[in-house]
């Protein structure tokens, strides 16, 4: 379970991952009415990308997939050689069948023009044979094609996926973070374009036709290939220029996707807010500069196959000249009708061509942003020798702790030092922007500190593994994380892979005063707790989040206070929970309520990246006394 939820921590270089920064033309008027009047502010599109197309990466960046051909893809491709051989072999089988049919067709013009039943019978029936031959080759050639393609999409999310996980914290976090849903839709709905970049052209087809054409006639198979270089060269340039159209597009229906995931969610304060208005033309924004992008990839995607039927006019050009030898008496008319035929159904896999060059310039882009988020050199590395602690008493000493953000000047936290002994509670409060979570964020080696050192039992953290630290320090934050699923499955989060123990997960919600909701509920703790926890309210969300704490059984706990915006009943079952949670652990509170504080035995404000440790009479007395308003209320 470990190598599945264990996330190397986040993002703590001096320079952020690259960002696109692109802004959309979008018109002016809606319906009539111009746009300013309802909503008087410039709006540009800015999905984040790791993809940088003109800065040089970053340090902890690694550089940009620059895709000339599908390289990245060649180790996926390699481990499905099984359908994909097995695809080309009824291609063969397909393409032997129809050099098989083509000079029969020829043949029974000639055997109908004698009358000649018996061999019209024979030909035709082994007509009938090649032709349902190739028909059910052709099936099994796509099905073993797309069994190949769909399984390099699986495989390329789950990797993906899982390097998305082990990404730096600052990846996602500040200004510059990327937008979870545009990760979300380069794993998804850019994921499926590698399928249609993969299917493979029935080139056998193609150079089988050719052949056929040669052998009948070399003259008027050179007359025909007159039309192919031209062809080749107006693909070559189109195809190109679909490729720039294709990024912009899927950036973007990107830019609009991270919108909507993160409006939604939020539609209370949207309502509440009477901003209906404003997301409709934020909305109705992004949707027309999606449309527009869209609407020129479509465009182009019709237009070169379109240039393939130029063909037919060499088709036309043949028939003409295919005549004028005829009559001279250069070769029959059977020979002449195995050759058309041959034309003709060259111009199937020449389409084919055009439309998987089509595909494949509309994917590279796709792929390239895809991969883009797996490219990176982790700021927080584990030592191939960090130690695996089975347990800890709880004692934490941090030592001249420095820790700026990014290319910011002003530390977060300026020579911190700080001794918990093990079982002690210490409540950190200070003003907003004072550096608490941050260090709460070091502890769980989540960034790596400028300079200094975190100690547990006498072990640096960055020591120990990654797995074994974050086992060992539980977190409860204040905003409660539930993910879609049971109840027993969010209170036994930690063994959801490996086996909940369903004692483990009762226990816990007994301590945590959550069993009395749960025991109500017609499925009790198989009760889908719906998105983000919407099921339930507050303080039951609060109670489940504490017994998930219980379940996990730290030694060291972090409280980010759990009880603000709680009615007095939901805050007196939380804080008692609470209070059994404290016991026989080292916790650290980062406390917004007085009744909180009073629950530590030592309490420390931390403000301008220092620390200054308080009395429990200096939050009500002397010049420390408002404190009790400005801070912790």
């Amino acid at each position: 379970m470990a190598q599945f939820l264990r996330l190397p921590p986040p993002y703590s270089s001096s320079c952020p991952p690259s960002l696109f920064h692109l802004k959309f033309r979008v018109p002016t008027r809606i319906g009539g009415t111009r746009i300013a009047n309802h909503f008087p502010v410039s709006f540009s599109l800015r999905p984040s990308s790791t993809l940088a197309t003109d800065a040089a990466p970053c340090n902890g960046e690694a550089p940009p997939i620059k895709l000339a051909s599908l390289t990245a893809l060649k180790p996926y491709l390699q481990s499905e050689w099984r359908p994909i051989i097995s695809g080309w072999l009824c291609s063969a089988i397909s393409v032997y069948s129809l050099s098989r049919i083509v000079p029969l067709a020829g043949k029974l013009s000639s055997v109908m023009a004698t009358e000649n039943l018996m061999s019209l019978r024979n030909d035709g029936l082994i007509l009938g044979v090649l032709v349902l031959t190739r028909i059910v080759a052709n099936y099994l050639q796509q099905a073993f094609l797309w069994e190949a393609a769909l399984n390099c999409v699986y495989k390329v999310r789950v990797f993906v996926f899982n390097r998305v996980l082990q990404r730096d914290l600052g990846f996602f976090e500040g200004e510059k973070g990327i937008l979870p849903g545009d990760v979300a839709y380069r794993i998804t709905a850019e994921a499926e374009d590698i399928a249609d970049a993969t299917i493979v052209p029935s080139t056998l087809q193609l150079s089988a036709m050719a052949t056929q054409m040669l052998v009948i006639s070399p003259v008027l198979s050179l007359i025909s290939a007159l039309v192919i270089p031209s062809m080749a060269l107006i693909i070559g340039c189109l195809g190109e220029k679909l490729r720039t159209i294709s990024n912009k597009a899927q950036l973007s229906t990107a830019a609009m996707s991270a919108y909507l995931n993160e409006v939604l969610p939020s539609i209370l304060f949207v309502k509440a807010n009477n901003a209906e208005s404003s997301e409709r033309i934020r909305f109705q924004l992004l949707a027309s500069a999606d449309f527009s992008a869209c609407l020129k990839k479509k465009q182009m995607k019709v237009l070169i196959p379109q240039t393939v039927q130029m063909m037919f006019f060499g088709v036309l050009f043949v028939f003409g000249t295919s005549s004028f030898v005829v009559s001279s008496g250069k070769f029959n008319f059977s020979a002449m009708v195995s050759f058309i035929t041959s034309l003709v159904l060259l111009i199937d896999p020449i389409q084919g061509v055009g439309k998987a060059y089509n595909e494949l310039k509309q994917g590279e882009p796709a792929i390239e942003r895809l991969f883009n988020l797996t490219l990176f050199k982790s700021q927080v590395l584990e030592k191939p020798d960090a130690v695996d602690l089975a347990s800890i008493s709880g004692e934490v000493e941090v030592c001249g702790l420095s820790f700026t953000y990014g290319d910011s000047i002003t530390p977060v936290l300026d020579g911190l030092d700080l001794h918990i002994n093990a079982g002690e509670t210490i409540a950190l409060v200070g003003p907003s922007g004072g550096g608490k979570t941050t260090l709460v964020k070091l502890l769980l080696r989540l960034y790596e500190p400028l300079s200094g050192s975190i100690l547990i039992d006498g072990y640096d953290i960055r020591n120990i593994q990654l797995e074994s630290l974050r086992r060992h320090v539980g977190l409860v934050s204040q905003d409660t994380v539930l993910f879609s699923g049971t109840i027993a499955e969010n209170i036994g989060y930690r063994d959801l892979i490996s086996g909940i123990n369903m004692d483990r997960v009762k226990l816990a919600a007994q301590i945590a005063n959550a069993e009395e909701f749960i025991r109500s509920l017609p499925d009790q703790y198989q009760t889908t707790v719906g998105p983000r926890g919407s099921n339930f309210s507050g303080g039951q969300k609060q109670r489940l989040a504490i017994a998930r704490a219980l379940y996990q059984n730290p030694s060291i706990l972090i409280l980010d206070e759990a009880t603000s915006a709680l009615d007095s009943r939901s805050e007196f079952l939380v804080r008692q929970a609470l209070q059994r949670l404290l016991r026989n652990r080292t916790v650290l509170v980062i406390a917004h309520r007085l009744e909180t504080v009073q629950m530590a035995e030592r309490i420390f404000m931390l403000n301008d990246g220092k620390l200054q440790q308080l009395s429990h009479s200096d939050l009500l007395d002397g010049k420390h006394g408002s404190l009790a308003t400005a801070l912790l209320v």
